[in-house]
């Protein structure tokens, strides 16, 4: 305990040493245990870059979306796209569908 009393000793009569401490302190709080400190902010961020990498794959997929629904409004297309994705047919028609799948027996 000796050793530890001669530091206190020192820094209660030194007052350099006291404004040293003292902004260590400060740095200690502000740098890393301050919800606005360093590393909370680094954290933030990194989670803003990747937020705004997500917004731009979705922006590029709406673009896409849009594109796609602006050709769904040709009435030929809507005919093609059900007869294709949902095997409708005309009144008087039939469809055949066929499995190209090869599987080996």
């Amino acid at each position: 305990m000796g050793r530890l009393q001669r530091i206190a000793h020192r820094i209660g009569h030194s007052s350099v040493t006291k404004y040293v401490v003292t902004l260590f302190f400060i740095i200690l709080i502000v740098g890393f245990l301050d919800d606005n400190s360093f590393w909370n902010r680094r954290e933030r961020k990194a989670t803003i870059e990747k937020l705004q990498e997500e917004i731009a794959e979705l922006k590029t997929v709406y673009e896409e979306d849009t594109r796609k629904l602006e050709a769904l409004e040709k009435y030929d297309n809507v005919v093609r796209l059900a007869r294709e994705m949902y095997f409708m047919k005309r009144p008087n028609e039939d469809v055949y569908i066929i499995n190209c799948d090869k599987k080996s027996e």
